[in-house]
């Protein structure tokens, strides 16, 4: 007792150390739980940082590639332009008669064929062309006269030399469009004619317009090989018409009418015959003798070929482009009715729309009625 009174401070700071031991005792035991956790804690963690990392290595270069794709869409778009300008040429709407045909009655047109058949003659006759049908029809051992086979020459459409069936309004209107047509040809025909040659319109051919003008186009109708393979246009796209002219002429007459032929008249394919007889060659050639004393064949030339007549027959597949139908709105709007919504897809596309000259369709609006549907 008396010990303890003399060592109050030693047993109270020996008290005092045991009560925090035993606080700090009591501390760790229960802090060790939360440390584990802690632990446990921080390595998902770590995991899933380490998971992050991978899933970001698939977007490295995901700038470049962005670069890329706005290169593309800008590639895209000028494809785009230069193909609309490009159809755009060949349709030539200043000049296309079909874009430019005002409408009219069947009789109307009837009555410009009617006027077009003596004009297109009085054409041939003032320009050294000869309207024949072939070359049987300048035979006639009766001693007619060849005016007869001019005045019934129907350039296509011998049919409606003074017959007219009853046509469609809209049968008529193609029908009236292709003479027009063949009308254009026949020009380009007699500006390439000269007055030391004549020319020799032996054909032309067409394609039937309807129903009707089938039953009654006869020999008038083209047929031609491999014709579909040949032409330009396709179903839904781009619609023609597809003529035959053949004549016999100069070569330099030939290169003057093709050298007219502008869109929309495309020229598909060319055939060029020259008769054999028209090149000939002399007969009277000297032979060498074979007891001659002179054994150099130096001095012996075999004679040229004369060329008595250069006239060819030229018979060329002209396709007339009269429609081409690549409208761009009704392309989208179709592709975005099986295209969910995507915010990004659509700023895309608006740009598109922009870059590639299309920003008058109304892309929004289109967007707007997707989503009524």
């Amino acid at each position: 007792m008396k010990f303890l009174k003399q060592n109050k401070l030693f047993i109270s700071t020996l008290l005092l150390c045991f009560i925090t031991f035993s606080c700090l005792q009591i501390v760790s035991c229960n802090s060790s739980d939360n440390l584990e956790s802690i632990i446990s804690l921080i390595n998902k963690e770590g995991k899933l940082a380490q998971a992050i990392e991978e899933d970001l290595l698939n977007y490295e270069g995901l700038s470049e590639d962005s670069e890329l794709a706005i290169q593309d869409l800008a590639t895209l778009a000028k494809l785009e332009r230069d193909q609309h300008r490009f159809w755009a040429g060949i349709l030539n709407e200043n000049q296309n008669i079909f874009s430019n045909w005002k409408n009219k009655s069947p009789e109307s047109i009837n009555a410009d064929l009617t006027r077009m058949y003596s004009q297109l003659r009085e054409t041939c006759a003032k320009n050294n062309i000869d309207i024949n049908k072939d070359e049987v029809t300048n035979l006639n051992p009766f001693g007619g006269n060849r005016e007869t086979n001019e005045n019934k020459y129907g350039f296509g459409l011998s049919s409606y030399d003074g017959f007219w069936p009853s046509f469609s309004k809209e049968e008529a209107k193609l029908l009236g469009i292709q003479s027009k047509i063949i009308g254009t040809l026949v020009d380009f025909l007699s500006e390439s004619s000269s007055v030391r040659h004549r020319i020799k319109l032996v054909q032309i051919l067409r394609e039937s317009v309807g129903e009707e003008d089938s039953q009654h186009i006869t020999d008038d109708k083209l047929t031609y090989p491999n014709l579909i393979n040949k032409l330009v246009r396709f179903n839904q796209g781009i619609k023609s018409f597809a003529f035959l002219i053949k004549f016999k002429a100069h070569t330099s007459h030939a290169r003057s009418f093709i050298n007219q032929l502008r869109p929309p008249f495309l020229l598909r394919d060319l055939v060029v015959s020259r008769l054999s007889e028209n090149i000939s060659g002399n007969n009277n050639s000297t032979i060498q003798s074979p007891f001659s004393n002179n054994d150099s064949n130096d001095n012996f030339e075999q004679p040229l070929p004369i060329v008595q007549n250069v006239e060819s027959t030229f018979t060329l597949l002209i396709e007339y482009i009269y429609e081409i139908n690549r409208e761009f709105e009704p392309f989208i709007t179709l592709s975005l009715k099986t295209e969910k919504k995507d915010s990004a897809k659509e700023e895309v596309l608006k740009q598109l729309l922009e870059l590639s000259g299309n920003s008058k369709i109304k892309i929004n609006q289109i967007l707007k009625d997707r989503e009524v549907r």
